[in-house]
């Protein structure tokens, strides 16, 4: 162990508590702002009688904004965030790439697409859980097709999954514009199907976060658990190899893991980009290369950066969507990234 190891573990943990008060504080404020400013006291009055079955004669309107409307989608979106953290983290490490996130290799696109068919044939009206069972099950398919596309003789090239990556991203995108276009006679379902695309999470319930909520806890165990190997696969696949780990099963298996996460958060709020392509990034400074720690601290962010972008849209009237703000905020990042290492790229 270093000298510096003590140091970093005191870092680790300044930036875990810091994140996490923000974090809070973050979901305190998602709770206040919307049509109706509601007072941090009576959040707090309402949230310990629901809780703790302390304090009486709750105001009814009030109580029902806050635990039947704005907290199951604040928790959604806090959800959200943090399976698109984890699996922007996962992706990052497995491609060695700052630059990786969970759209990469077409699952997002893939999602996107499974929740849009749901809605054209009209599965959502049957049942809520339709969208969200077709997006994960669809963001799935796609990673298996993009892996047997990319694995040959046992082995799996990184290079070919990114190309096959963006093939279907161009495939699934154009799929996607086809559904939208038969859908125009029907204004509602093309409204529906538009705004679902640009990332939302009005009118979220406790059904969305029971939907949501196991596939994040199972997503990210399974990536905590796995965060060792992922540490020797980013120094050399060769290492990793020598040092006992089963290198294509791993990455397989890591790969699936973002796939779910990423199913997950698309299924319930929609396309948010750009969320899991920073979260990690920011993180990566602050806590360092490790996954253990890393993985669950771009979590956090990632939950932070969806509840911001929440309180932006609804105190701005609702009319902007979730997903068209992070792609404002995370476009301009993503270039200051190309721009601050383009002298690391082969010139030809």
């Amino acid at each position: 162990m270093t000298d510096s190891a003590p140091g970093r573990r005191r870092t680790i943990r300044a930036t875990f508590a810091i994140t996490a008060l923000i974090l809070v504080i973050g979901l305190f404020f998602s709770l206040r702002f919307g049509a109706w400013e509601i007072p941090f006291a009576e959040i707090v009055r309402v949230l310990a009688a629901k809780l703790f079955g302390l304090g009486a004669g709750l105001d009814s309107a009030t109580e029902a904004i806050i635990w039947h409307g704005r907290l199951p989608r604040t928790l959604t979106g806090a959800l959200v965030g943090f399976a698109l953290g984890c699996a922007g983290a996962i992706m990052q490490g497995l491609f060695r790439n700052p630059m990786a996130s969970p759209g990469v290799i077409g699952t997002s696109s893939g999602a996107a697409l499974g929740a849009v068919t749901a809605i054209y044939f009209g599965f959502s009206s049957i049942s809520i859980h339709a969208v969200p069972a077709a997006a994960v099950l669809f963001a799935f398919l796609s990673m298996v097709v993009v892996l047997l596309i990319a694995t040959t003789g046992g082995l799996t090239a990184r290079y070919t999954l990114l190309l096959a990556g963006i093939a279907f991203n161009a495939i699934f995108g154009a799929l996607t514009s086809l559904l939208i276009m038969l859908s125009t006679d029907e204004f509602a379902m093309t409204h529906r199907i538009v705004g679902w695309l640009m990332g939302d999470l009005t009118n979220r319930s406790w059904e969305h976060v029971r939907i949501v909520l196991p596939i994040v806890v199972v997503g990210t165990l399974a990536a905590r658990i796995h965060a060792r190997e992922l540490n020797l696969l980013m120094l050399s696949e060769d290492t990793a190899s020598n040092l006992g780990v089963a290198v294509v099963r791993i990455r397989i298996t890591l790969l699936l893991i973002a796939a779910m996460l990423t199913g997950g958060a698309i299924a319930v709020a929609g396309t948010i980009g750009f969320v899991g392509l920073i979260a990690p990034h920011i993180m990566r400074r602050l806590v360092g290369s490790d996954h253990r720690p890393l993985i669950p601290a771009a979590g956090m962010l990632g939950a932070l950066l969806v509840l911001l972008a929440d309180c932006v849209v609804r105190l701005g009237g609702g009319g902007l969507r979730i997903g068209v703000l992070t792609a404002l905020l995370g476009g301009p990042f993503f270039l200051f990234l190309i721009l601050r290492d383009r002298k690391k790229f082969v010139s030809f």
